[in-house]
């Protein structure tokens, strides 16, 4: 099993943070509470902080806050998004659409990327692995039931929620 510990580097995809703005008791949240804790790494890019605010332009005021509060509250590793010829690199694994998640968190070093997105990025998961991409894909709730009690400072973390 791999060693997680703060070095690991979580990247977030735009539906996990959207889900952390409606859910702040969810899985989604508890990782970006995690990132804020100093337990792991989280990245992103600007282009997906982007995607999220438009999911949650018609949201409740609260979600909007939390939103915000997530921007400004996780020590966020903000990356660039990969030049076009990088980018058609990943079209191999992914939808075009979401090339630029793939592409930004496999160059920017992450070791998991979270999504929710099953149509699209999570059905990239098993090509990504068969090519020996250094990432792997998961769900928020995945990450949390198979990766953070492995952390070597998991009784430091933010407690689980049943």
């Amino acid at each position: 099993m791999m060693k997680v510990t703060r070095q690991t580097c979580l990247f977030f995809d735009a539906s996990v943070l959207v889900a952390a703005a409606y859910s702040p008791q969810g899985g989604s949240a508890l990782l970006l509470e995690a990132c804020k804790a100093g337990g792991f790494r989280a990245q992103t890019t600007f282009v997906i902080f982007l995607e999220a605010l438009h999911a949650l332009r018609k949201s409740s005021l609260d979600s909007s806050q939390r939103f915000y509060q997530l921007l400004v509250e996780v020590n966020w590793e903000l990356l660039a998004v990969p030049p076009r010829e990088t980018l058609e690199r990943y079209h191999q694994y992914i939808d075009p659409k979401d090339d630029h998640v793939l592409a930004a968190a496999v160059e920017g070093g992450a070791e998991f990327l979270l999504t929710l997105d099953r149509r699209h990025i999570l059905a990239a998961s098993l090509k990504v692995k068969q090519a020996g991409l250094p990432i792997i894909i998961l769900r928020p709730g995945d990450f949390i039931r198979q990766y953070y009690p492995q952390h070597e400072e998991y009784p430091r973390l933010p407690p689980t929620r049943s």
